[in-house]
């Protein structure tokens, strides 16, 4: 269902908007407006991979949070984003239609057996050129976690 992977510290730059999951599934939301206007803007550059950030959590999956449409950058600059050094549950999504995919996987992390390790230090969706075809895309969602619980966890199962 999802690998477990460490990564190093890394930084973004894109556009940011603060919302909540609750936002999302009104016709008020901001992260699908956002992606347009990212993507208008062509702020990618045409370049992979793109990444979807969830960042500055209010609390968990039921408050508010920073969402960032962006790219990695080599430096630290200006006006960037940092995604810390953390280990993360790596899932993927199956391969279909871009948002269908995202909110089914989604849903998924939300009722994971695991999902009260989570540090909601940042998660991020990593679009490459699996997604490029946006009605047959496949994208990897990175979920932080707490490496020790989630340890502990595993070796007694």
């Amino acid at each position: 269902m999802y690998d477990i992977v460490t990564l190093e510290k890394k930084w973004i730059k894109g556009l940011s908007v603060r919302t909540t999951n609750e936002m999302e599934q009104t016709k008020e939301r901001k992260i699908a407006p956002l992606w347009q206007q990212f993507f208008a803007q062509q702020l990618h550059g045409g370049q992979a991979p793109v990444i979807g950030l969830y960042s500055d959590y209010e609390k968990d999956e039921h408050g508010s949070y920073l969402f960032t449409a962006g790219q990695f950058v080599d430096q630290q600059l200006e006006q960037v984003i940092e995604i810390p050094a953390s280990t993360y549950a790596k899932f993927r999504t199956r391969k279909g239609p871009i948002e269908e995919v995202v909110l089914e996987t989604w849903q998924q992390i939300w009722t994971w057996d695991e999902r009260h390790y989570r540090t909601y230090t940042g998660d991020f969706e990593w679009y490459d050129e699996r997604s490029l075809d946006p009605k047959e895309a496949q994208i990897d969602i990175y979920i932080a976690v707490d490496e020790k619980m989630l340890a502990k966890t595993n070796s007694i199962s």
